[in-house]
């Protein structure tokens, strides 16, 4: 069994990457090549409640209107939002080594964390 060298939790000495850490790992915060943050694309586009808008509040805390694998989609969002920005994905993952290899979300509430599809994507680096 092998074990992947960069974790994510909750809360712990992790490298913080959410609006109350470092801001520009944070979902609201990283912009896809459309200009409209990974927060407007998963909550509006993914979960389909306004569909290619920005009113991400809609879908906030609601499950998806249709049937979806919300973690494969967000990831998805991740991995294309990394590989538009590999030089941020290179700092992410010097500050990552420098804090026990882990990236904590206070924020994740359920296992759809950008600390999470982070390092499961440094991780496949």
């Amino acid at each position: 069994m092998t074990t992947n060298a960069f974790k994510y939790s909750r809360y712990g000495n992790g490298y913080e990457c959410s609006s109350a850490g470092d801001a520009r790992f944070s979902a609201f915060q990283a912009i896809m090549p459309d200009g409209r943050s990974i927060e407007a694309h998963y909550q509006c586009d993914v979960k389909g409640y306004d569909v290619g808008g920005n009113n991400w509040r809609r879908g906030k805390g609601k499950p998806p209107l249709t049937n979806v694998c919300t973690w494969s989609a967000y990831l998805a969002l991740w991995k294309t939002w990394a590989e538009n920005n590999p030089n941020l994905m290179r700092e992410l993952r010097a500050l990552a080594v420098a804090h026990n290899n882990t990236l904590t979300d206070r924020f994740a509430k359920t296992s759809i964390s950008q600390a999470r599809a982070l390092a499961e994507i440094l991780n496949t680096k």
